[in-house]
């Protein structure tokens, strides 16, 4: 015999919840903060192997910036994004976590969904439970997560005359945040737009990300050695759409690469196509901001 449930939609016949399925509630949103930076790895010296981790050494310039959030007692959380960030980790102090991303900035906008508790509130509410454990399934007091499309990232771009992408995405562009220089490391971001709803803001959470080396052919303001290093996937949402992107993680290696074998602008190398990650999207109106 199948367990009882509860099913209730919305007047146009959409599904508003279901409590045989696992539902998750808003339990955070607000703001990144400025977390800490995090330097890069260089080779120590020439001809060593790269291969072994004792062959690299942290940069002496400042590399990238860490931004993030802390909730208490987290379950399985879900994090959406308004504005650039590509998750690089998780901080554990106690029963705390602070979720870190890069290339944000403190006008990035996070919403944090868990599963749904116990919240204890006295308001009026309805509320599910397991039959075989007893916990929560819905509580009619947290603001539920409505996933309201699943985005494929796209195909990579048209090739370099040595057969590297230019874009990590078709339709997409490259942008320069820094340059190599005492000041800090070299930084691009490579993303694309995907358009939903003029006017409609959107929040994107990416469960999973692939990774690539991006050939930097300028890194610094006046010209130089082009420079390979690391860049990490990451999706978020903006009003009118969601948008794709490679940054910088952090910690991550750079090297010089030989002219000879450098396009023009950027390249990229060992992108990944055999998988490619969806992105969730809501819509955040309604929800309250910020919240805790």
């Amino acid at each position: 015999m199948s367990n009882a449930k509860l099913v209730v939609k919305k007047p146009d016949g959409s599904l508003l919840y279901d409590t045989g399925n696992i539902s998750y509630g808003l339990v955070k949103s607000g703001y990144l903060t400025f977390s800490s930076n995090w330097r890069r790895w260089r080779l120590r010296f020439i001809n060593v192997d790269p291969n072994l981790a004792s062959s690299w050494g942290e940069s002496g310039i400042p590399g990238d910036n860490q931004y993030g959030f802390t909730i208490d007692n987290p379950q399985s959380p879900i994090v959406f994004l308004v504005g650039r960030g590509t998750a690089t980790g998780v901080t554990v102090s106690g029963n705390t976590k602070t979720y870190l991303y890069a290339g944000a900035t403190t006008a990035t906008k996070y919403y944090c969904f868990d599963l749904m508790r116990n919240d204890g509130l006295p308001s009026p509410w309805l509320k599910t439970r397991s039959r075989e454990s007893g916990q929560i399934t819905f509580n009619s007091n947290q603001n539920p997560m409505n996933v309201v499309a699943s985005i494929r990232a796209p195909d990579p771009g048209p090739p370099d005359r040595f057969g590297r992408p230019v874009f990590t995405y078709t339709g997409g562009r490259n942008e320069r945040i820094a340059f190599l220089s005492q000041a800090g490391s070299a930084i691009a971001h490579s993303l694309v737009d995907i358009n939903l709803d003029a006017g409609t803001e959107y929040a994107a959470f990416l469960p999973w990300n692939r990774s690539c080396g991006i050939i930097d052919a300028s890194p610094f303001p006046d010209g130089g050695a082009p420079m390979v290093y690391g860049m990490t996937e990451g999706a978020f949402g903006r009003v009118g759409g969601i948008s794709f992107f490679f940054a910088p993680p952090g910690r991550t290696t750079e090297d010089y690469w030989s002219t000879t074998n450098t396009g023009v602008g950027y390249s990229y190398i060992n992108l990944p196509t055999s998988r490619f990650p969806s992105a969730l999207v809501i819509k955040t109106a309604g929800l309250p901001f910020p919240f805790n």
